[in-house]
């Protein structure tokens, strides 16, 4: 939350640098700007559209980088006197997150050779050369490109960074032309697909996977739905219902969870006949069309990802009986008692609402799961009035 004031699609600078460290080694007190927040981080530049000044790498970069420069700290170290650094070290530093990952070294050791380096004739020229006898050009060339611009001063200027030629942008030579929503820096071209390289990120097909399906032998149209003249309960399913879905968002089978359905009907000895609503994919209106059908008024409105509502007759839409809106908590057996409350509401009775478990993790877990589900079910969409279902299936009741 701390970003959303300064990541504006347009602005050209966000901070001047992003801490590398985990919070357990931050020694002013850990934030939401360590190494523990780079994902998180990426994303956002990437979901925003903003240019915060960092791009995802894969793992085998990450190690290509951390073993050449672990390497070439070694060397340093070895060409300058300063106590060793072993191989151990090196290979344990290349995979580390923290320092708890790493061996001990001598701090007195070290320290007592960093301050004779900064008490004596040397400088990062000396580095440079170290570099250069060991093979490491191209960190000796930056390192001394460093010096240079640090000689020159320019990175002193207002808002300034280095582009990767060491080139100075500032708020002198390139200033924010940011006017509001449309102006300003645009991430475009090559930075803009490298902010966009998530090694981790997943298409939305593999989220909702688990979930599609071709259509179910079970269960088959047979014509348009007409208006119940009989005691009933309709169980009005969604568009997508056993066809271009078949597992709700908790990974039940449509088929299970339409038999627990007309289990808990049956139970209560009543009959149930099932529609399909091809008009909407909204819960309510599935619901509030079964519920104009139903020979009872009682109708059981099921989205495919799971999510349920009891409706009656004569009741507005968004007014229901019971409301299951925590699809990944129904199990079967709460489904089954979905069926048999419905029912018993068709028999004129008045039974305590089902009891639903309530899980308030399951929103931050699954908002990006539901929202393609739904997607997909509004794909299916047509303007097209209920059909009947047949379900080849027989009750297990005594």
């Amino acid at each position: 939350a701390k970003l959303m004031m300064q990541f504006i699609p347009g602005a050209d600078f966000i901070f001047s640098g992003f801490s590398a460290i985990p919070k357990r080694d931050n020694m002013f007190g850990g934030g939401n700007f360590d190494a523990d927040d780079l994902d998180d981080y990426n994303v956002l530049q990437r979901d925003m559209q903003v240019d915060g000044g960092l791009r995802p790498i894969d793992e085998a970069e990450a190690i290509a980088v951390r073993s050449r420069a672990a390497m070439a700290i070694q060397a340093v170290y070895a060409e300058l006197g300063f106590p060793p650094i072993t191989d151990e070290e090196v290979e344990a530093a290349i995979l580390a997150h923290s320092s708890a990952d790493v061996p001990d070294r001598n701090l007195v050791a070290d320290m007592a050779a960093a301050d004779a380096f900064m008490a004596g004739e040397r400088s990062s020229l000396d580095v440079v050369r170290a570099l250069q006898r060991h093979g490491y050009d191209e960190i000796a060339a930056n390192i001394l490109e460093m010096g240079r611009q640090r000689v020159i001063g320019d990175y002193l200027q207002p808002s300034a960074i280095f582009d990767g030629a060491f080139h100075v942008q500032s708020a002198i030579n390139d200033a924010n032309d940011y006017q509001g929503p449309g102006t300003g820096y645009r991430l475009t071209g090559a930075r803009w697909e490298a902010v966009q390289q998530i090694p981790q990120a997943k298409s939305p097909r593999e989220f909702i996977d688990a979930q599609l399906g071709g259509p179910s032998e079970k269960l088959v149209e047979i014509g348009d739905a007409k208006a119940g003249t009989r005691p009933e309960v309709v169980v009005a399913v969604g568009p997508a219902f056993g066809s271009a879905m078949i597992k709700t968002i908790g990974e039940l089978a449509h088929e299970d969870v339409l038999a627990a359905i007309l289990t808990g009907v049956a139970s209560a000895g009543l009959i149930a006949r099932v529609v399909k609503v091809y008009h909407s994919a909204d819960c309510a209106a599935i619901g509030y069309a079964g519920a104009q059908l139903s020979g009872s008024g009682i109708a059981i409105g099921l989205q495919s990802r799971g999510t349920a509502v009891i409706q009656k007759k004569g009741y507005e839409p968004l007014h229901n009986l019971e409301l299951f809106p925590q699809s990944p908590s129904l199990a079967l057996a709460t489904y089954e008692a979905m069926g048999r409350n419905a029912a018993l509401y068709a028999l004129g009775q008045a039974p305590p609402p089902v009891a639903v478990q309530v899980d308030n993790g399951a929103r931050l877990r699954l908002i990006v799961k539901t929202a393609l589900l739904h997607k997909r079910e509004m794909e299916e969409v047509k303007d097209q009035p209920p059909v009947e279902m047949l379900f080849n299936w027989e009750p297990d009741v005594a």
